[in-house]
């Protein structure tokens, strides 16, 4: 049997019947797996968000509802908003805005929340569908299959990223349709096949450029291994794959330069500049050598006590999956249709140790200096490579190679055996799998939910007639937290300063009274200057009302108690008495 699979003939009726009876079969247990690790969204799907609230979760949700707003609201490309950065605004491309595209008839029917908790759950279910009809393909056996989509669906780092609530990262399972495209054109180079594996070679890069990045490494991969032991159709194979190319290779990167031109625009709301992705490998995203082996909940780098991140980088592998596919590396002869499979999860594993060699909690040094990975080569001499700040995401290879071997190891194991047994082990290897994910792997499962309520004070701001920018305070609250303003601005649709990555806007940070404001927050002070207003802070709430801020609304919950009262002492000097005061929030008209 050849890597790209052999040639089919046309199954009969009752063989479709069986096949299609299989694919539901698996396609439910899939489902159910995925309802599992997302149980609780089932209980509330109108009010929990999956993804941890101190983490990307918010920002999320809210570009879902903004790609959204900006096309059935107001029929225009969402390519620029001044919803937050007030009162500059910039330009943005959401990250996740293909899904968003995808889903904008059930976001306008069930809403952000509803649809949200649809894109991360269906992710999970359609990689691990994905994967599977790419084993199948490759093994030939629909039971052996199940353990590759358990491995690539519900690996340890996607449910990692599944808890961070990063949608985008969920994206993989474009890459194994894509991979599954491309072999059925190597063995029958048609023109349908052709147009089918650009499309979801396409789908790969705009759904998360990284994959389309994954899918060329992998393509290199094969099409080496095929030159070398089994060629297929050069000219049938090339010609239609160019006509492919040409034909849907224009809407991938019409969407590709959409991105570019948005984080190279002078007033990019996202952005990232070389320094910005270096210090990220360097100090942010490095991957562990330990942490590809080591159970249990252990995280290195821990975000948490670097930067009081609830970020998790997980890259554990899986000692099941391991030896599973070890066992069929030694059992499987011959062994050269393995070997491609072996290429991608070694070559992704050396990718996603970073530029540097990082172990035990530091970076390994020879002579003094750090111990440079090939990362690092392709990184200085590839464009495309250069953008990378988030190497551990080649963990994703690591995991579908092993997969796939594994299923092709159950698949020779189990060849002879009855129906019944040939299920009892494929099931058996994925539950394994899965099971090890959740008891042994450092990602907490079930994924974690965020509590999506709208405080009840907005309401005092949604039924005021008046139009204009909130202020929501405290200000030096965690980033990523701090994007639960933009869940807010979902319902309340009015105006924020915060931008989806930046510490303290410019607007805020040259302000006097939200700079006081600050200095509050973070000071140790326990008294206030004697005499309020002092005239600076009365002239710089001007300033507010003259770009357009209308409400400053005030989490009470959120500061200490005596911080509390010192910035409800600041306010009311400066802006008067609020105008609406409950046990959440008290707001503040700027006059």
């Amino acid at each position: 049997m050849s890597i790209a699979g052999q040639g089919q003939a046309t199954p009969s009726p009752a063989g479709l019947r069986s096949l299609l009876t299989t694919t539901i079969v698996v396609a439910v247990l899939y489902a159910l797996v995925t309802a599992i690790l997302t149980w609780p969204t089932a209980m509330a799907p109108r009010s929990v968000l999956l993804g941890h609230p101190g983490n990307d979760t918010w920002n999320h949700v809210w570009g879902f509802w903004w790609v959204a707003e900006e096309i059935l609201q107001h029929g225009r490309w969402p390519g620029w908003t001044d919803l937050i950065a007030w009162p500059s605004g910039g330009a943005l491309y959401f990250i996740d805005t293909f899904n968003a595209l995808l889903t904008l008839p059930l976001q306008a029917v069930a809403g952000p929340v509803v649809t949200h908790n649809a894109i991360m759950a269906g992710s999970l279910w359609f990689s691990a569908f994905a994967a599977w009809l790419l084993a199948r393909h490759l093994v030939r056996s629909d039971a052996a299959a199940l353990v590759a989509g358990a491995a690539y669906g519900f690996c340890p780092h996607i449910l990692a990223q599944a808890h961070n609530g990063i949608t985008e990262s969920l994206n993989i399972g474009w890459l194994a349709l894509y991979l599954l495209a491309l072999l059925k054109l190597m063995r029958r180079p048609t023109l349908g096949w052709g147009l089918l594996t650009w499309l979801a070679l396409s789908a790969c890069g705009v759904f998360n450029w990284y994959y389309g990045l994954f899918a060329g490494l992998i393509t290199a991969v094969l099409l080496l291994w095929s030159a070398r032991y089994d060629p297929p159709p050069w000219r049938a194979f090339l010609r239609n794959g160019v006509i492919g190319a040409l034909v849907v290779g224009p809407l991938a990167a019409a969407a590709l330069w959409a991105l570019k031109s948005s984080m190279d625009a002078p007033d990019a709301l996202v952005n990232r500049d070389a320094d910005f992705v270096w210090n990220s490998l360097l100090f942010h995203n490095m991957s562990d050598l330990q942490c590809f082996f080591r159970p249990g909940h252990f995280y290195s780098p821990d975000l948490k006590v670097l930067y009081g991140e609830e970020l998790l980088i997980v890259v554990y592998v899986g000692w099941a999956l391991m030896a599973m596919a070890a066992a069929a590396l030694i059992f499987t002869k011959p062994r050269r249709r393995l070997l491609p499979w072996l290429a991608v999860a070694v070559i992704f594993w050396i990718f996603a140790l970073g530029p540097y060699l990082y172990a035990f909690g530091e970076y390994v040094e020879i002579a003094g200096r750090r111990l440079p990975l090939p990362f690092l080569a392709f990184f200085e001499a590839l464009p495309l490579f250069s953008r990378i700040s988030h190497p551990f995401r080649f963990v994703i290879g690591v995991e579908l190679g092993l997969g796939i071997l594994a299923a092709w190891g159950l698949a020779r194991l189990t060849a002879s055996r009855p129906a019944w047994v040939r299920w009892a082990v494929g099931i058996g290897a994925a539950a394994l799998v899965v099971g090890e994910t959740w008891v042994a792997s450092p990602t907490p499962l079930p994924v974690a939910t965020s509590r999506a309520v709208l405080p009840q004070g907005y309401a005092f701001v949604m039924e005021d007639g008046e139009e204009g920018a909130i202020l929501d305070l405290p200000i030096a609250f965690p980033l990523l937290e701090r994007a639960v303003y933009n869940w807010y601005q979902v319902h309340h649709g009015r105006p924020i300063p915060y931008t989806l990555n930046e510490p303290l806007p410019p607007g805020l940070r040259h302000n006097q009274l939200s700079r006081f404001i600050l200095d509050i927050e973070a000071g140790r002070a326990r008294l206030l200057p004697r005499t309020l207003p002092d005239l600076e802070l009365v002239a710089s709430s001007r300033v507010l009302s003259r770009q357009g801020y209308r409400w400053v609304v005030v989490h009470d919950r959120l500061y200490p108690e005596l911080k509390r009262d010192q910035i409800h002492a600041v306010l009311n000097a400066v802006l008067g008495p609020p105008a609406h005061d409950d046990d959440e929030l008290t707001i503040y008209r700027v006059p």
